[in-house]
Protein backbone atom coordinates (compact mmCIF):
# COMPACT_ATOMS: atom_id res chain seq x y z
CA UNK A 1 0.00 0.00 0.00
CA UNK A 2 1.99 3.21 -0.83
CA UNK A 3 0.85 6.81 0.09
CA UNK A 4 1.01 9.51 -1.82
CA UNK A 5 1.36 13.24 -0.58
CA UNK A 6 0.02 16.60 -2.01
CA UNK A 7 0.62 20.00 -1.05
CA UNK A 8 -1.19 23.07 -2.31
CA UNK A 9 1.05 26.36 -2.86
CA UNK A 10 -0.24 27.80 0.07
CA UNK A 11 0.41 24.98 2.36
CA UNK A 12 -2.59 22.75 2.19
CA UNK A 13 -1.59 18.81 2.63
CA UNK A 14 -3.66 15.76 1.17
CA UNK A 15 -2.83 11.84 1.87
CA UNK A 16 -4.03 9.51 -0.97
CA UNK A 17 -3.61 5.79 -0.97
CA UNK A 18 -2.97 3.35 -4.00
CA UNK A 19 -5.35 0.73 -2.09
CA UNK A 20 -9.08 2.14 -2.64
CA UNK A 21 -7.68 5.42 -4.20
CA UNK A 22 -8.42 6.55 -0.87
CA UNK A 23 -8.18 10.05 0.36
CA UNK A 24 -6.18 9.23 3.95
CA UNK A 25 -6.13 13.12 5.55
CA UNK A 26 -6.99 16.12 3.87
CA UNK A 27 -6.08 19.65 5.88
CA UNK A 28 -6.55 22.94 4.50
CA UNK A 29 -4.23 26.14 4.22
CA UNK A 30 -1.78 26.85 5.86
CA UNK A 31 -1.51 22.95 6.37
CA UNK A 32 -2.16 22.57 10.38
CA UNK A 33 -4.02 20.94 12.88
CA UNK A 34 -6.30 17.83 12.48
CA UNK A 35 -7.36 16.12 9.13
CA UNK A 36 -10.77 16.74 8.17
CA UNK A 37 -11.41 13.29 7.26
CA UNK A 38 -11.61 10.10 9.02
CA UNK A 39 -8.04 7.85 8.16
CA UNK A 40 -7.72 4.21 9.25
CA UNK A 41 -4.79 2.04 10.00
CA UNK A 42 -3.33 0.44 6.61
CA UNK A 43 -3.84 -3.32 8.86
CA UNK A 44 -7.42 -2.35 9.05
CA UNK A 45 -7.89 -1.10 5.22
CA UNK A 46 -6.67 -4.56 4.08
CA UNK A 47 -8.57 -6.89 6.42
CA UNK A 48 -12.07 -5.03 5.74
CA UNK A 49 -13.82 -2.52 3.55
CA UNK A 50 -16.62 -1.55 5.93
CA UNK A 51 -16.61 1.56 6.51
CA UNK A 52 -15.05 2.51 3.52
CA UNK A 53 -12.82 5.68 4.97
CA UNK A 54 -12.55 7.46 2.00
CA UNK A 55 -12.24 5.33 -0.69
CA UNK A 56 -13.81 5.58 -4.52
CA UNK A 57 -16.52 2.77 -4.39
CA UNK A 58 -17.99 0.81 -7.56
CA UNK A 59 -18.37 -0.25 -10.04
CA UNK A 60 -21.47 0.80 -8.39
CA UNK A 61 -21.82 2.91 -5.38
CA UNK A 62 -24.97 2.43 -2.77
CA UNK A 63 -27.12 -0.83 -3.33
CA UNK A 64 -28.47 -2.97 -5.89
CA UNK A 65 -31.32 -4.93 -5.18
CA UNK A 66 -31.41 -8.30 -5.83
CA UNK A 67 -27.71 -8.56 -7.12
CA UNK A 68 -29.34 -8.62 -10.57
CA UNK A 69 -28.97 -6.36 -13.22
CA UNK A 70 -30.10 -6.38 -16.61
CA UNK A 71 -29.41 -4.18 -19.63
CA UNK A 72 -30.40 -4.95 -23.13
CA UNK A 73 -32.71 -7.72 -21.61
CA UNK A 74 -29.71 -9.46 -20.41
CA UNK A 75 -29.92 -10.83 -17.05
CA UNK A 76 -26.62 -9.85 -14.61
CA UNK A 77 -26.16 -12.19 -11.69
CA UNK A 78 -23.63 -9.70 -8.98
CA UNK A 79 -21.95 -10.50 -5.76
CA UNK A 80 -24.34 -10.07 -3.02
CA UNK A 81 -22.24 -8.77 -0.27
CA UNK A 82 -25.03 -6.90 2.48
CA UNK A 83 -27.82 -9.77 2.63
CA UNK A 84 -29.44 -10.13 -1.05
CA UNK A 85 -28.08 -6.46 -2.17
CA UNK A 86 -25.37 -5.53 -3.83
CA UNK A 87 -23.06 -2.54 -1.75
CA UNK A 88 -20.85 -0.52 -3.46
CA UNK A 89 -19.75 -2.82 -5.88
CA UNK A 90 -19.37 -6.21 -4.05
CA UNK A 91 -17.10 -7.91 -1.86
CA UNK A 92 -14.26 -7.46 -4.28
CA UNK A 93 -14.96 -3.64 -5.41
CA UNK A 94 -13.08 -0.90 -6.36
CA UNK A 95 -12.34 -0.24 -2.57
CA UNK A 96 -10.76 -3.33 -2.45
CA UNK A 97 -8.29 -2.59 -5.56
CA UNK A 98 -5.14 -1.17 -5.81
CA UNK A 99 -5.12 1.31 -8.11
CA UNK A 100 -2.44 2.40 -10.75
CA UNK A 101 -0.67 6.26 -10.33
CA UNK A 102 -0.77 7.17 -14.12
CA UNK A 103 0.05 11.10 -13.25
CA UNK A 104 0.86 12.67 -10.30
CA UNK A 105 2.00 16.70 -9.66
CA UNK A 106 2.58 18.38 -6.13
CA UNK A 107 -1.00 19.25 -6.19
CA UNK A 108 -2.63 16.51 -8.29
CA UNK A 109 -3.26 12.88 -8.36
CA UNK A 110 -4.61 10.81 -11.12
CA UNK A 111 -5.09 7.01 -10.54
CA UNK A 112 -6.54 4.33 -12.79
CA UNK A 113 -8.28 1.08 -12.57
CA UNK A 114 -9.01 -2.05 -14.96
CA UNK A 115 -12.25 -3.87 -14.08
CA UNK A 116 -12.44 -7.10 -16.27
CA UNK A 117 -15.69 -8.28 -17.75
CA UNK A 118 -17.14 -10.33 -15.32
CA UNK A 119 -16.26 -8.52 -12.31
CA UNK A 120 -18.27 -9.16 -9.61
CA UNK A 121 -20.77 -9.90 -12.28
CA UNK A 122 -21.16 -6.78 -14.29
CA UNK A 123 -20.79 -7.05 -17.76
CA UNK A 124 -17.53 -5.63 -19.71
CA UNK A 125 -14.27 -4.20 -19.71
CA UNK A 126 -14.58 -0.84 -17.34
CA UNK A 127 -11.22 1.32 -17.39
CA UNK A 128 -12.21 3.78 -14.30
CA UNK A 129 -9.81 7.05 -13.52
CA UNK A 130 -9.83 8.94 -10.04
CA UNK A 131 -8.37 12.58 -9.98
CA UNK A 132 -7.83 14.58 -7.21
CA UNK A 133 -6.78 18.32 -7.22
CA UNK A 134 -6.01 20.21 -4.15
CA UNK A 135 -6.32 23.58 -3.73
CA UNK A 136 -5.60 26.04 -0.84
CA UNK A 137 -9.38 25.20 0.89
CA UNK A 138 -11.08 22.64 -1.58
CA UNK A 139 -10.39 19.48 -2.88
CA UNK A 140 -11.38 18.52 -6.70
CA UNK A 141 -12.44 14.68 -6.87
CA UNK A 142 -13.07 13.59 -10.86
CA UNK A 143 -14.13 10.47 -11.45
CA UNK A 144 -14.17 8.77 -15.26
CA UNK A 145 -14.82 5.56 -16.84
CA UNK A 146 -15.40 4.08 -20.06
CA UNK A 147 -16.33 0.54 -20.84
CA UNK A 148 -16.27 -1.80 -24.06
CA UNK A 149 -19.81 -3.18 -23.57
CA UNK A 150 -22.65 -1.70 -22.26
CA UNK A 151 -22.81 -2.11 -17.65
CA UNK A 152 -24.01 0.20 -15.46
CA UNK A 153 -21.57 2.37 -13.56
CA UNK A 154 -22.03 4.97 -10.40
CA UNK A 155 -18.33 6.12 -9.10
CA UNK A 156 -18.33 8.02 -6.15
CA UNK A 157 -16.07 9.22 -3.57
CA UNK A 158 -16.79 8.03 0.18
CA UNK A 159 -15.11 10.26 2.27
CA UNK A 160 -16.15 10.42 6.28
CA UNK A 161 -15.59 14.42 7.65
CA UNK A 162 -15.18 15.06 10.83
CA UNK A 163 -15.44 18.39 12.50
CA UNK A 164 -15.88 17.04 16.46
CA UNK A 165 -18.88 15.70 17.77
CA UNK A 166 -22.70 16.50 16.99
CA UNK A 167 -21.68 18.39 14.12
CA UNK A 168 -24.55 19.90 11.91
CA UNK A 169 -25.57 18.84 8.39
CA UNK A 170 -27.89 20.68 5.80
CA UNK A 171 -29.23 18.86 2.45
CA UNK A 172 -30.67 21.91 0.41
CA UNK A 173 -33.65 19.15 -1.04
CA UNK A 174 -36.93 18.84 -0.70
CA UNK A 175 -36.62 15.11 -1.47
CA UNK A 176 -35.49 12.05 -0.40
CA UNK A 177 -35.68 8.12 -0.74
CA UNK A 178 -37.48 6.11 1.92
CA UNK A 179 -35.79 2.76 2.34
CA UNK A 180 -36.80 -0.64 3.16
CA UNK A 181 -35.34 -2.73 5.63
CA UNK A 182 -32.35 -3.64 3.61
CA UNK A 183 -31.57 0.12 3.00
CA UNK A 184 -33.06 0.09 -1.20
CA UNK A 185 -34.51 2.42 -1.65
CA UNK A 186 -38.78 2.00 -2.37
CA UNK A 187 -40.51 2.78 -5.07
CA UNK A 188 -41.13 6.93 -5.82
CA UNK A 189 -39.45 9.67 -3.62
CA UNK A 190 -41.07 11.55 -0.51
CA UNK A 191 -41.22 15.13 0.58
CA UNK A 192 -38.70 16.07 3.60
CA UNK A 193 -41.46 18.20 4.90
CA UNK A 194 -42.47 17.30 8.78
CA UNK A 195 -40.09 14.75 8.66
CA UNK A 196 -36.96 14.10 10.40
CA UNK A 197 -35.43 13.81 7.21
CA UNK A 198 -36.18 17.89 6.75
CA UNK A 199 -32.46 18.75 6.43
CA UNK A 200 -32.64 21.94 5.33
CA UNK A 201 -32.20 24.12 8.35
CA UNK A 202 -29.69 22.17 9.39
CA UNK A 203 -29.47 18.95 12.24
CA UNK A 204 -27.36 17.97 14.82
CA UNK A 205 -26.41 14.23 14.53
CA UNK A 206 -24.56 11.44 15.79
CA UNK A 207 -23.45 7.77 15.32
CA UNK A 208 -27.18 7.05 16.69
CA UNK A 209 -29.17 9.56 13.82
CA UNK A 210 -30.15 6.87 12.16
CA UNK A 211 -29.57 8.49 8.77
CA UNK A 212 -28.41 6.06 5.79
CA UNK A 213 -30.37 7.56 2.85
CA UNK A 214 -30.44 9.42 0.18
CA UNK A 215 -31.44 12.98 -0.92
CA UNK A 216 -32.28 14.38 -3.84
CA UNK A 217 -31.06 17.79 -4.75
CA UNK A 218 -32.64 20.00 -7.79
CA UNK A 219 -30.27 20.62 -10.04
CA UNK A 220 -28.13 19.01 -13.03
CA UNK A 221 -24.92 20.89 -12.79
CA UNK A 222 -22.41 21.63 -9.96
CA UNK A 223 -24.11 23.11 -7.10
CA UNK A 224 -24.17 22.30 -2.73
CA UNK A 225 -25.47 18.77 -2.03
CA UNK A 226 -24.59 18.68 1.47
CA UNK A 227 -22.46 20.60 4.16
CA UNK A 228 -21.26 19.69 7.52
CA UNK A 229 -20.90 22.14 10.17
CA UNK A 230 -19.03 22.04 13.67
CA UNK A 231 -21.34 22.38 16.34
CA UNK A 232 -20.06 25.48 17.32
CA UNK A 233 -20.14 26.73 14.03
CA UNK A 234 -16.09 27.49 13.98
CA UNK A 235 -15.77 25.47 10.62
CA UNK A 236 -17.82 24.08 7.51
CA UNK A 237 -16.94 21.92 4.73
CA UNK A 238 -19.50 22.13 1.79
CA UNK A 239 -19.83 19.49 -0.94
CA UNK A 240 -20.63 20.15 -4.60
CA UNK A 241 -21.63 18.08 -7.10
CA UNK A 242 -23.04 17.72 -10.50
CA UNK A 243 -24.36 14.23 -9.39
CA UNK A 244 -28.54 13.59 -9.08
CA UNK A 245 -28.42 12.74 -4.94
CA UNK A 246 -26.24 12.90 -2.29
CA UNK A 247 -25.73 9.84 0.36
CA UNK A 248 -25.60 10.74 4.01
CA UNK A 249 -24.66 8.22 6.98
CA UNK A 250 -24.22 8.93 10.32
CA UNK A 251 -23.83 5.23 11.49
CA UNK A 252 -19.94 4.57 10.19
CA UNK A 253 -18.04 2.82 13.22
CA UNK A 254 -14.78 5.22 12.16
CA UNK A 255 -16.40 7.92 13.24
CA UNK A 256 -17.19 11.11 11.48
CA UNK A 257 -20.31 11.56 8.41
CA UNK A 258 -20.03 10.03 5.44
CA UNK A 259 -21.28 12.55 2.45
CA UNK A 260 -21.57 10.30 -1.04
CA UNK A 261 -22.15 12.53 -3.78
CA UNK A 262 -23.95 9.71 -6.55
CA UNK A 263 -26.06 8.26 -9.28
CA UNK A 264 -29.56 7.14 -7.66
CA UNK A 265 -29.73 4.26 -5.76
CA UNK A 266 -30.85 0.68 -6.93
CA UNK A 267 -30.79 3.11 -10.09
CA UNK A 268 -30.58 0.11 -12.55
CA UNK A 269 -34.24 -0.73 -10.97
CA UNK A 270 -35.76 2.66 -10.73
CA UNK A 271 -37.98 3.36 -13.86
CA UNK A 272 -36.55 6.66 -15.46
CA UNK A 273 -33.03 6.09 -14.81
CA UNK A 274 -30.22 5.76 -17.03
CA UNK A 275 -27.37 4.36 -15.42
CA UNK A 276 -26.26 2.38 -18.56
CA UNK A 277 -23.01 3.25 -20.05
CA UNK A 278 -22.20 2.06 -23.40
CA UNK A 279 -19.26 1.68 -25.63
CA UNK A 280 -18.10 5.12 -27.22
CA UNK A 281 -19.73 6.95 -24.17
CA UNK A 282 -17.62 8.18 -20.97
CA UNK A 283 -18.76 8.17 -17.52
CA UNK A 284 -18.02 11.30 -15.88
CA UNK A 285 -18.80 13.18 -11.91
CA UNK A 286 -17.60 16.07 -10.54
CA UNK A 287 -17.14 16.83 -6.99
CA UNK A 288 -15.68 19.68 -4.85
CA UNK A 289 -15.28 19.65 -1.09
CA UNK A 290 -14.61 23.29 -0.05
CA UNK A 291 -13.40 24.25 3.57
CA UNK A 292 -14.51 27.63 5.62
CA UNK A 293 -13.49 28.59 9.32
CA UNK A 294 -15.90 30.89 10.90
CA UNK A 295 -13.34 34.30 10.04
CA UNK A 296 -13.84 32.79 6.51
CA UNK A 297 -17.32 33.24 5.88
Amino acid sequence: MQRFELTSPGGARMSVLDHGAAVDAWVPAPGAGASLVVSRAPTDRVAAAAPYCGVVVGRYANRIAGAVVTIDGVEHRLDANEGSSTLHGGAGGFDRRTWEVVDRAPDRLVLRLESPDGDQGFPGRLVATAEYRLHDASVDVVLSAVTDAPTVVSLASHPYFDLGPEPVVTVPAELYLPVDERGVPLPGSAPVDGTPFDLRGGVSVSRESGFDHAWLVPGHDARVMASLAAADGSRRVEVLSDRPSVQVYTGGSAGGVAIEAQQVPDGPHRPGVDVVLRPGQTYRSSTRWTYAAADAR
